[in-house]
């Protein structure tokens, strides 16, 4: 590096180099000369142009045209102005790289958020427990974090995370991960010392949807991975001397490298308003644009099937990998070309989900005919009329054991205009009813699902799709029994989800090591059966980038994007994951993608319903 640049590193406090390939990605599009460099760094210390000719031996007139020709064009389309106005005025120019919300200041976290974008490393609270005193506390780091204090916030984070453990006997997984950002951030030249290197990898979820539920469930995945892999790095630096670690590793903690590569990952939480029409949906081409600035190397994300297709054409566009944990929509299988190389999906898609769950109906009803079936989907939803269609192909090819009834095609609409369709389908005598809520795109679906759920239709299976997979349900039919109107052994609701804690392949008590310390772990920052198929799937989604950082030298998102393609797509290669073995086809589909039916049960230990793997039910 010129020693001009080094200066401008540490007395203008100024990510230069971040500076240089910005301006080298402009029409020009032609690397910056040494001679060019030197010239900018030079004018940004205050040199004059006729010292800097003096310096380098150069005639003026060569600065000059260095200058009006190369330098003042590159700066002006970066800047979005006229050249005129630039041409001479460094300060101008000094001002604009100071700007925090630009992201070229050193050692402050960056202004991210605006009215259609907002990502937090640690400077914004999206998850608030009910606890003032808690809240308090986080309130008081995220101040901290904005100044760039990064050991107060640490300390009053882990604070926080204490104290919420301590009132809810559950950890919040945006704390932790934001514990982990500042330990990053507060050793961060230490740990390049000891050359461990630092990635940033960006989260996008939906925390408007059932009241941030999902958000929370995908986070403990993330939060969980992310401390497995910077603590063997925070151990390496002797961090457990200054810092008590204790606070936040659990009991049996593991490793998971497979080689002797030290990483740091940060995180980026991403708000994703989860609403295709605009101004709401413009997060993805928000993150695409901050992107190099932040130095993001991959994005997790999206959660509902619509928000997914729409943001990859922004991703793929800027060379970024993105890793989807939960979207299912058949459409996703049929990518262009170009987005396919973006694009890796850990969940199931909706035929082979449909197919299974279609397979249970079958097999539960064996030698009957004329069961009638009712559907409930949203036809404003890719996803749920994806899930739709493939349900419903499979059920017509048994049309002596199904008998397809009218269908409610608007289940997102207010509750009393499906009121009338509940009605006659139970004077039909339905018999089973399948429940295809939408991704939280439009806000009734989920509610009217609950609904549904709850009314006292005996003898009816109440079957779903994996977005009908929530503890609402839960709490739905606890509220039933309280009243007497749902009996311990009556409730009939089954589901089918990549991934369950009892799963016999690869939950707590499977033969799947890593899904077994899955479980361990999570039990211990998460509670008991916190973990949901979420957690798994987005667990997963960071494990798949992490192998590829162990095996390749991965300096960008673009290397990244070149070797997960190689790795998985071309070469064929698998990852042991927590749902089971993780192999890729060239679509972004994964090979036999895992898929397991859950019931909701009574638990007469506990006094409580859950969903458990155990799917008999009685007839």
């Amino acid at each position: 590096m010129l020693t001009s640049c080094q200066q401008v590193i540490e007395k203008l406090n100024i990510n230069i180099e971040l500076f240089f390939k910005n301006l080298e990605k402009g029409s020009n599009k032609k690397q910056l000369i040494e001679l060019d460099k030197e010239i900018i760094c030079q004018s940004l210390l205050g040199t004059s142009r006729q010292k800097i000719a003096k310096f380098l031996d150069l005639p003026e007139q060569r600065i000059r045209d260095r200058l009006s020709n190369n330098i003042y064009p590159r700066i002006a389309e970066l800047m979005q102005i006229d050249q005129e106005q630039i041409a001479g005025n460094w300060v101008k120019l000094l001002n604009f790289l100071l700007d925090g919300d630009r992201g070229y200041k050193l050692n402050a976290p960056p202004q991210l958020n605006n009215d259609n974008f907002q990502g937090s490393f640690g400077r914004q609270i999206f998850l608030y427990p009910q606890n003032q005193d808690v809240v308090e506390l986080q309130l008081q780091a995220t101040k901290f974090y904005q100044q760039g204090l990064y050991y107060q916030a640490l300390k009053c984070f882990i604070w926080a995370w204490k104290k919420e453990k301590e009132i809810y006997h559950t950890g919040n997984p945006e704390v932790l991960i934001y514990i982990n950002n500042c330990l990053i951030e507060y050793k961060q030249s230490l740990l390049q010392d000891k050359k461990i290197k630092i990635y940033t990898v960006a989260v996008v979820v939906p925390f408007y949807h059932n009241q941030g539920q999902v958000a929370a469930e995908i986070l403990r995945g993330i939060a969980q991975i992310q401390l497995q892999i910077n603590i063997q790095s925070f151990q390496k630096i002797a961090l457990e001397k200054e810092i008590n670690l204790a606070d936040i590793i659990p009991e049996g903690f593991f490793s998971l490298n497979h080689t002797d590569n030290q990483i740091a990952l940060r995180i980026l939480i991403v708000n994703d308003p989860n609403n295709l029409y605009a101004p709401y949906s413009q997060t993805a081409e928000n993150l695409a644009y901050l992107a190099p600035q932040l130095n993001l190397i991959a994005i997790i994300g999206h959660y509902s099937s619509e928000m997914t297709k729409k943001a990859l054409q922004f991703y793929s566009q800027n060379g970024l990998v993105l890793i989807n944990p939960s979207s299912t929509s058949n459409e996703l299988s049929h990518l262009s070309s170009g987005e396919s190389l973006s694009f890796f999906r850990l969940t199931t898609q909706d035929n082979i989900n449909a197919t299974q769950l279609g397979d249970c109906l079958i097999e539960k009803f064996t030698g009957k005919s004329g069961i009638k079936v009712a559907i409930f989907y949203n036809k404003n939803s890719s996803y749920s009329t994806s899930y739709r269609n493939s349900i419903k192909n499979i059920l017509e090819n048994y049309r002596e054991t199904f008998v397809l009834l009218k269908e409610c095609s608007y289940i997102s609409d207010k509750y009393y205009h499906i009121q009338a369709y509940l009605e006659e389908i139970k004077q039909d005598g339905v018999e089973i009813i399948i429940i295809i809520p939408d991704g939280g795109i439009e806000p009734n679906s989920l509610d009217n699902a609950g609904l549904i759920s709850r009314l006292k239709l005996n003898q009816c299976i109440i079957a779903g799709s994996a977005t009908f997979y929530h503890e609402n349900v839960l709490h739905w039919i606890h509220e039933q029994s309280q009243y007497n109107t749902a009996a311990t052994n009556e409730c009939q609701i089954i589901a089918c989800v990549p991934w369950h804690w009892h799963s016999e392949k690869n939950g707590c008590n499977s033969e799947n090591q890593i899904g077994q310390y899955f479980c361990q772990i999570g039990n211990q920052l998460w509670g008991t059966e916190n973990l949901s198929w979420r957690s798994a799937t987005a667990f997963d989604a960071v494990l798949i980038i992490f192998r590829i950082m162990e095996l390749y030298q991965i300096k960008d998102s673009q290397s990244l994007l070149i070797n997960m393609n190689k790795h998985f797509k071309e070469q064929k290669k698998s990852v042991k994951g927590v749902t089971g073995n993780i192999q890729f086809r060239e679509n972004g589909d994964r090979f036999n993608p895992p898929i397991e039916i859950v019931a909701v049960k009574w638990n007469a230990q506990q006094q409580k319903w859950h969903w458990t793997i155990d799917n008999r039910i009685q007839m």
